[in-house]
């Protein structure tokens, strides 16, 4: 059976991914800073680790002892650029993204588990752009003026994960945008960043199934690359 470890796993998309990844046949690590936070019935389910995403000794600890296929970073961990609804988060991603690489890498089994990274439509991978003029806008102001020794963090882990981390890691960058908690309107389909967006709103259930679908993907279709999602027809 594959494992899924999972950041976040408290918060509105990490809680739905726990539940489309049982679904779909996983065995599922939750990692957490508050175990009550996981509902009782999802707790018989899953095995829950308790530790906190800004100490990277437990987070090498739950890499080493749920020895994921793959690991669903849900944190929302950006100052800024997060889900709308989606609270930000304190830690610091190039912390545990860099103590999760260095796990893997330890026990030998970075080729063999793919992340796939939540990030913000304002973050943009290198290379990559911001689309929508009013979303531009909002990141020079965080990068120039708000928050700018937290952009400049931000975007030098992004370049890490993309640049600078071995050449093993698999990765997946999602820069999704506005997400709501509504039913399932369908199937979110990925698309490259490069001259597009993602158009409206997206239900957190769709991406929560999107996400889980991507962690399993096993033509490696999206690794090492940065996507949006989008629902079949949407337009700008």
């Amino acid at each position: 059976m594959r494992t899924m470890l999972i950041y976040g796993a408290t918060g509105k998309a990490g809680r739905l991914v726990m539940e489309r990844a049982l679904e779909r046949g996983w065995a599922v690590a939750a990692f957490v800073r508050n175990p009550d936070k996981v509902s009782e019935a999802l707790r018989a389910k899953v095995t829950v680790i308790k530790g906190d995403l800004c100490d990277a000794a437990a987070v090498s600890a739950a890499v080493r002892s749920s020895r994921p296929d793959a690991i669903v970073d849900a944190s929302s961990a950006l100052p800024f650029g997060h889900a709308k609804g989606q609270p930000a988060n304190n830690a610091d991603r190039s912390i545990f993204t860099k103590a999760t690489v260095e796990a893997l890498e330890a026990e030998g089994r970075l080729a063999d588990c793919v992340m796939v990274i939540v990030g913000g439509q304002l973050l943009p991978e290198p290379g990559g752009t911001i689309e929508k003029r009013l979303v531009a806008a909002l990141a020079w102001v965080i990068r120039n003026v708000a928050a700018r020794k937290a952009w400049a963090e931000a975007e030098a882990w992004v370049r890490w994960c993309f640049e600078g981390a071995p050449p093993a890691f698999r990765f997946v960058y999602a820069r999704l945008g506005q997400m709501v908690e509504q039913p399932s309107r369908g199937t979110l389909r990925a698309e490259p960043t490069e001259n597009n967006i993602q158009h409206g709103s997206a239900s957190y259930c769709d991406v929560a199934d999107a996400l889980v679908k991507l962690a399993g993907d096993a033509e490696h279709t999206w690794e090492r690359k940065a996507l949006f999602f989008n629902y079949a027809g949407a337009a700008g």
